[in-house]
C-alpha cells in the first residue's frame, strides 16, 4: 500500500515539473517573438551605417511589395511643389542640382550655368497633403555671360562696344500641386501623377550705365529683361509628370510669358522622358518649343533636351496614414 502511494506522488511531482517547465519555455518563445522585429531592425540599421550607398533611394521591399514602390524620386519634379530629403538631393547636367537642407527646405542651382549666369535659388514647402504648396526664391546675375560674349565676338547677345554693368535679378514664385493616387486604402497612397499649377516673377536691375538689348533668339528674347536689368517678366506654368512604371516618368509643361519684350505675349512648350539607367543615375531625353511673335523671321523654334542625373542620399520612411507618404 505504501509502496502505490509513493508511486502516485513521484508521478504527481512529474506531471508538474514538466508543466512547469513547458511554462518557461513558452514565456522564452514569447519573450523571443516580441523582441525579434527589434533585434531585425537593429541589424538592418547597423548594416545601413557599414553600408550607406547600398540601398539609397532603393530600399530592400519586403514579400509582396509593388515594384513602383522601389522608387519616389523620380515623380517629383524639380518645377514641382515639393522638396527633396533632408540631405538628399541630385546633380544634373542641364536641370537644376538640389539639396535638402531640411524637410521642407531646398536649395538648388543650374551648375553648368553658373560660369554665365552664376544663380541660386532656395523653395520652402508650406503644405504636403495632398495638396503641396511651395515658394521658390532666387537671385542670378547675366553679368560674366555679357561679358563672356564680348570677349568671344557675339555681337548678337553684347556688342563690344556695349557698357555691361553689374546686373542683379531676383525670382519669386509659388507653387501648387495636386497628387493623384491609384491604391487610395488607409494603409498607402502612391502617387502616379502629379499636377503642378505655378506663378512666378523676374525682375531685374543694373547697378551702372547699361547699354544691353534684347536678345533676338528664341528662349532668350522673353527672359532678355530680367537678365539685362531693363525690366520685368512675368510668367504662368502647367506641368503633369506620369509614372509610367517604377523606373520611367513621362513629364510635360506648358508655359505662358509676359513682359517687357517685343510681343509681350510667349508660350512654351517642354516634353521630356526620364529613365534609370544605374541604380543612382538617370538620363532625360525631350524637347523644348517657343511660339512667339519676336524680331524674327520664324515665330517657331524647337530644340531637342538632355539631361542625365546622379542621385545621391537616402530616401525616408513613409508616414503612416492617407496621403501622408514622405515621397520625395
Amino acid at each position: 500500500m505504501k509502496t502505490a502511494l509513493y508511486f502516485i506522488i513521484c508521478l504527481l511531482i512529474c506531471f508538474v515539473s514538466s508543466e512547469a517547465v513547458g511554462q518557461q519555455k513558452k514565456k522564452k518563445f514569447k519573450g523571443n517573438k516580441g523582441t525579434s522585429k527589434r533585434e531585425m531592425r537593429k541589424r538592418q540599421e547597423e548594416a545601413n551605417k557599414r553600408n550607406p550607398n547600398t540601398n539609397a533611394f532603393n530600399p530592400v521591399q519586403s514579400m509582396g511589395a509593388r515594384q513602383n514602390d522601389a522608387r519616389d524620386d523620380l515623380l517629383w519634379h524639380s518645377e514641382s511643389a515639393n522638396t527633396v530629403y533632408d540631405k538628399a538631393g541630385n546633380i544634373s547636367l542641364t536641370s537644376p542640382s538640389r539639396y535638402g537642407l531640411k524637410p521642407g527646405l531646398e536649395l538648388s542651382s543650374v551648375l553648368p550655368l553658373n560660369y554665365w549666369v552664376p544663380n541660386l535659388f532656395i523653395k520652402k514647402r508650406w503644405l504636403n497633403t495632398k495638396w503641396y504648396i511651395s515658394t521658390r526664391h532666387g537671385l542670378y546675375s547675366g553679368t560674366p555671360g555679357f561679358n563672356w560674349a564680348q570677349k568671344n565676338g557675339y555681337k548678337t547677345i553684347a556688342d563690344t562696344s556695349w557698357a555691361v554693368p553689374f546686373l542683379l535679378t531676383a525670382r519669386n514664385e509659388i507653387m501648387l500641386s495636386r497628387l493623384i493616387s491609384k491604391n487610395n486604402t488607409c494603409s498607402r497612397a502612391q502617387p502616379y501623377v502629379i499636377i503642378t499649377l505655378g506663378l512666378g516673377a523676374d525682375y531685374g536691375v543694373a547697378f551702372d550705365d547699361n547699354d544691353l538689348e534684347e536678345i533676338d533668339e528664341h528662349f532668350l528674347a522673353n527672359r532678355s529683361a530680367p537678365l539685362t536689368g531693363n525690366g520685368l517678366l512675368t510668367y504662368a506654368k502647367l506641368r503633369a509628370d506620369w509614372q509610367i512604371n517604377g523606373y520611367l516618368v513621362l513629364g510635360g509643361a506648358f508655359r505662358y510669358y509676359y513682359g517687357d519684350f517685343t510681343g509681350q505675349h510667349a508660350f512654351e512648350q517642354q516634353t521630356d522622358l526620364q529613365t534609370f539607367i544605374l541604380p543612382a543615375f538617370s538620363v532625360s531625353i525631350g524637347y523644348n518649343l517657343s511660339y512667339a511673335n519676336y524680331n524674327l523671321s520664324k515665330r517657331m523654334a524647337i530644340i531637342p533636351s538632355f539631361d542625365l542625373t546622379w542621385h545621391f542620399g537616402r530616401r525616408q520612411g513613409r508616414e503612416k496614414g492617407l496621403f501622408k507618404s514622405k515621397m520625395f
